[in-house]
């Protein structure tokens, strides 16, 4: 069984989402599962046994990467997805593990390459928009809780941090 796991953050770093990408990409590749992690280029090397870390270009002028929702990280999501197509087209992958937004892209891609797509949500993204004042806009709020609702619907599993 081969995975892919896309983890649109900085990887390593000492910080909630990355130590999640990390210990769930372990025990997957524990069970036995053959698995490529994309990420961004910025973030320590770790060693993980049995994973291979694939890191879209590094583009210094976008660094660091700040938590929390961000122009930066639109446009490194970006390159995300055109990495994501490129393995994609090159590879087989079973299943698909998304973590946060890059679910957005993947549940699209999903019918194209026909793989279960498991959406590991470690938060509700309209609600990150105001949590991190990055906007007030009803508008794009309301895309985003549409996006959400899509994404949790075309989901084949959800992993969650909590009830809410």
């Amino acid at each position: 069984m081969k995975a892919l796991v896309l983890a649109p953050q900085p990887f390593f770093a000492s910080r909630g989402t990355p130590f999640s990408v990390y210990y769930r990409t372990l025990i997957t590749a524990e069970q036995g599962v053959q698995v490529d992690l994309l990420t961004y280029g910025e973030g320590q090397d770790v060693d993980i046994p049995g994973v291979r870390i694939i890191r879209i270009p590094r583009i210094p002028f976008l660094s660091p990467v700040p938590i929390g929702p961000s122009g930066k990280k639109f446009f490194l999501d970006g390159l995300m997805l055109l990495w994501t197509l490129a393995l994609l087209v090159t590879h087989r992958y079973d299943f698909v593990q998304a973590h946060e937004e890059s679910v957005f892209f993947s549940r699209l891609l999903k019918p194209l390459f026909r793989f279960k797509l498991l959406y590991d949500m470690h938060s509700s993204l309209p609600q990150q928009l105001t949590n991190f004042n990055f906007t007030r806009s009803r508008r794009l709020i309301g895309l985003f809780e549409r996006l959400e609702s899509e994404a949790l619907a075309s989901a084949d599993a959800v992993i969650t941090i909590c009830p809410d």
